[in-house]
């Protein structure tokens, strides 16, 4: 595995040069108000680009809004009668049924306030149908995230939050691959809210394990690492440096191009200081790097995502800091030294964010939702990143991967961070299929002997189903 690592970055150095980030605000489309809400994506209908869901509250009420992306990032509401309106919970696109498309999760507040928790099936052309009989806890104020625990290629789920009592929990579910899912009983994990979870591979041996953060149910912050034993069995990992917090995020990444996953946790701490503490994955243990420049934020999201297309993963750091709202994107120049590269987002609170390539410009825009001061106070705003691009790379907070060299004479080469064989398909824009293959691993390659054009890769991890295109010249 390092040694394929270490090929991978040889091929990347070559092309790798800092470069300036810039993002430009969409002023042309207005997204409904998401105070206290979620934003999530995926390409709900299999055309090749990013759509978006939103929920929230704001003057007209609490809303749930599938937007459609026509490619090249202008979006139209549609019409989804089953989708209930929700705030101050979580929402997440994952193929439960393992069909090929996308479905979604969503818990949260409706309007009454009452707290739900509804799974939606995908027909696969984007039409979502609420799936009953699921065991599911009606939550708010929690976070979700998906990831195959037991190695058994479906997605199992990790929900946190507060009942329909007020009762602070967190259940895991297991799926048994066609989306009927099961209460794990017996688990160890403490119960949070105001909460974010993430299912990661912090050992590098194969499976997901998983770092939450929250209040407790005596409202004390608390950070907690569980390591799988591979079969979806958690431990408590003792004597972790991760600082307790609350009303935060976890952003996850291989920021230093070593093999390993480094972590983030913003939020509020024991002290009710906003904290943004890094750590360095050592591949056995984690270390805190000081002297970051990011400020401590909370009650908002960061992500690592690589802006301008170098190699390196940068970081979206936006949320409500010492001294007022932020909205900051930081250059990653290598061996984690980062630098302020864009301050000009608006800063907002009570939201989140999602990093994706909107327009297919192979670059990575940013929706961030939330309460700002600047107008439209309570609606999304969407940046179109104007950065130089040298490749194409997609990288998100639950699996990321680089295509190079994109466009490409017929040469593909995909890097994937990711525990679980991935499937790849490869379709030409009539939808014949031209290649498809399962890998094991983190590099993959191939020669298309196919005539110049637009194709459309696909790929399916333990965590999603990625679409994204490649351009043969």
């Amino acid at each position: 595995m390092k040694r394929t690592i270490t090929l991978l970055l040889t091929v990347l150095t070559l092309n790798s040069f800092s470069q300036s980030i810039t993002v430009k605000l969409d002023t042309t489309q207005t997204l409904q108000d998401s105070d206290a809400g979620s934003v999530a994506y995926a390409d709900i209908d299999l055309d090749g680009d990013n759509d978006l869901l939103i929920t929230g509250t704001g003057p007209t009420g609490v809303t749930s809004t599938l937007y459609e992306n026509d490619g090249s990032g202008n979006f139209t509401a549609v019409s989804q009668p089953a989708i209930v309106n929700v705030y101050n919970g979580a929402a997440e696109f994952a193929d439960v049924d393992s069909d090929g498309d996308m479905d979604l999760m969503m818990t949260g507040n409706t309007s009454s306030p009452s707290a739900t928790a509804n799974l939606y099936i995908n027909d696969g052309i984007g039409n979502f149908t609420i799936s009953s009989g699921t065991p599911f806890e009606a939550s708010n104020s929690g976070d979700i995230d998906f990831g195959d625990i037991d190695g058994d290629n479906d997605l199992d789920l990790i929900m946190t939050g507060k009942d329909a009592s007020g009762n602070v929990f967190s259940k895991l579910y297991t799926n048994n691959g066609t989306g009927s899912f099961t209460l794990v009983t017996g688990t160890i994990f403490t119960g949070v809210y105001m909460s974010s979870t993430e299912f990661i591979d912090v050992d590098n041996d194969g499976d997901l394990d998983l770092l939450m953060c929250g209040a407790d149910s005596s409202d004390v912050s608390t950070a907690k690492l569980y390591e799988n034993n591979g079969s979806g069995i958690f431990n408590l990992v003792t004597g972790t440096p991760f600082e307790n917090a609350q009303f935060g995020d976890i952003a996850f990444g291989d920021t230093d191009n070593d093999g390993d996953q480094d972590i983030l946790i913003v939020g509020q701490n024991d002290s009710s200081q906003y904290i943004a503490k890094f750590y360095i994955n050592t591949g056995t243990s984690f270390s805190l790097h000081p002297n970051t420049p990011f400020p401590g934020t909370f009650l908002h999201s960061s992500s690592f995502a690589d802006f301008n297309n170098d190699g390196k993963l940068d970081l979206l750091h936006i949320g409500n800091a010492l001294n007022g709202l932020i909205g900051h994107i930081y250059e990653n120049q290598g061996f984690n030294n980062f630098v302020l590269a864009d301050s000009t987002l608006s800063g907002s609170y009570n939201g989140s964010n999602i990093v994706a390539d909107l327009n297919g410009d192979n670059k990575m825009d940013i929706v961030t939702t939330g309460t700002s001061f600047t107008s439209p106070f309570r609606a999304p705003k969407i940046y179109f990143n104007q950065s130089t691009s040298v490749s194409v790379n997609e990288l998100n907070d639950d699996v990321d991967f680089i295509i190079f060299p994109n466009p490409s004479s017929g040469l593909i080469n995909v890097k994937i961070n990711s525990a679980s064989p991935t499937d790849i398909e490869i379709y030409d824009m009539m939808g014949r299929a031209i290649l498809s293959d399962t890998f094991f691993g983190n590099v993959w390659n191939t020669q298309l002997n196919e005539g110049p054009g637009i194709y459309l890769m696909r790929l399916r991890t333990d965590k999603k189903v990625y679409t994204s295109k490649i351009t043969l010249n």
